[in-house]
């Protein structure tokens, strides 16, 4: 007698009711897919399903993840901006990010849990939380300030519209927007123009 290898598959309605999701939540994660690695489906008859093995193992892995707002959260912070800065330019004993919903332009940080929570922990008691680069004065960097540069004004719109995102990628829209500057001068603008964001 031949045992069946074959893996035990799951209905939509059948993975919320193991997993203790909504069906509605298990379709945007199922449509975010390419960002956020959902395992793939396969239709028996009309109906999608997905191996109940795969699926375990990447819920698994992804609730042993968490994003920047709730890092944020975990350090009693209001919003998830302090967090992204840090991604950048880390603060001692701060944890690299273990995934990325977007690997290849390095946006959406995501922390192990545990290792946030530990850095939330043991964090001193006199950090400040003023964010990368701490400690150093506005505009001492090459000793310049950019005051009344446009590009500085620039910089400070596009963190503010897109926190989650790298220098590398604030610094590619804002050469879409003003071209002529060099990755590295754009550097201590965004990283002045975040220090100016958090005082």
């Amino acid at each position: 007698m031949t045992e069946n290898t074959e893996p035990r598959r799951l209905t939509r309605e059948e993975l919320a009711a193991a997993y203790g999701y909504n069906t509605a939540t298990l379709q945007r994660l199922w449509a975010a897919r390419d960002q956020n690695g959902h395992p793939p489906g396969r239709r028996v008859g009309r109906t999608l399903t997905w191996d109940a093995a795969e699926f375990e193992a990447w819920d698994r892995k992804r609730q042993s993840t968490i994003t920047g707002a709730e890092f944020a959260r975990l350090l009693g912070h209001k919003d998830h901006g302090w967090v992204s800065r840090a991604a950048a330019v880390p603060p001692p004993g701060f944890p690299e990010p273990v995934a990325w919903v977007n690997a290849a332009e390095r946006r959406g940080p995501q922390w192990d849990r545990a290792a946030a929570q530990a850095y939330a922990d043991t964090r001193p008691p006199t950090e400040t939380l003023r964010g990368a680069g701490a400690g150093r004065r506005t505009g001492a960097r090459q000793g310049t300030t950019y005051i009344n540069d446009p590009r500085l004004t620039a910089a400070r719109k596009i963190i503010t519209e897109h926190p989650d995102e790298s220098i590398a990628t604030h610094t590619h829209r804002l050469n879409e927007e003003i071209p002529g500057t060099s990755p590295s001068v754009w550097r201590k603008i965004i990283l002045i123009a975040r220090d100016q964001d958090q005082e």
